[in-house]
């Protein structure tokens, strides 16, 4: 993106990118930039899925509540904030992500579909990366959103190099 600003002079306010470059620190320089990202995520695709939307395995089928920072997973179980840790990419961008464990696995009929470990679920999720992909699936399934995403599968790539 650096090398885009340097020859037009400036950023263009839209950004539209194949899931790639869909990461979190993708988004957190797009936005600090005030740079609408029309950028898919890794799962952007999968997720709308039948499969999918019935695995009951995946966060997204999950319920969070921001209040009690709890999750809750198909079967009503509770799983609960235990710590938090950082992650640091190679160009020093940070990504801290939250750790939460179920109080209780044990006797769960849901828990061979849900999880393989042997205790109880446990799941780290940046909470940050979550919100970034839902503001992209809105714009993505925006009727602008969709319209600039397939104008974006028939024109030549742009080799943008990092």
């Amino acid at each position: 993106m650096e090398k885009v600003k340097t020859a037009l002079g400036k950023l263009p306010g839209t950004v539209i990118a194949d899931a790639g470059y869909g990461g979190e620190e993708n988004y957190a320089y797009l936005e600090s930039g005030e740079l609408e990202a029309v950028v898919k995520y890794s799962t952007y695709h999968k997720e709308k899925s039948k499969k999918w939307q019935k695995d009951i395995s995946k966060l997204d089928n999950w319920q969070y509540d921001e209040a009690e920072d709890t999750w809750t997973c198909a079967a009503g179980r509770k799983l609960l904030f235990r710590y938090e840790s950082k992650e640091t990419t190679e160009s020093g961008f940070e990504i801290r992500k939250r750790h939460y464990r179920s109080a209780g696995c044990e006797g769960c009929p849901l828990k061979d579909a849900c999880t393989k470990a042997k205790g109880n679920r446990e799941i780290s999720v940046s909470l940050k990366y979550l919100h970034y992909k839902r503001q992209a699936r809105e714009r993505l399934r925006s009727e602008e959103g969709y319209a600039r995403s397939v104008r974006r599968m028939i024109e030549p790539e742009l080799c943008l190099g990092k």
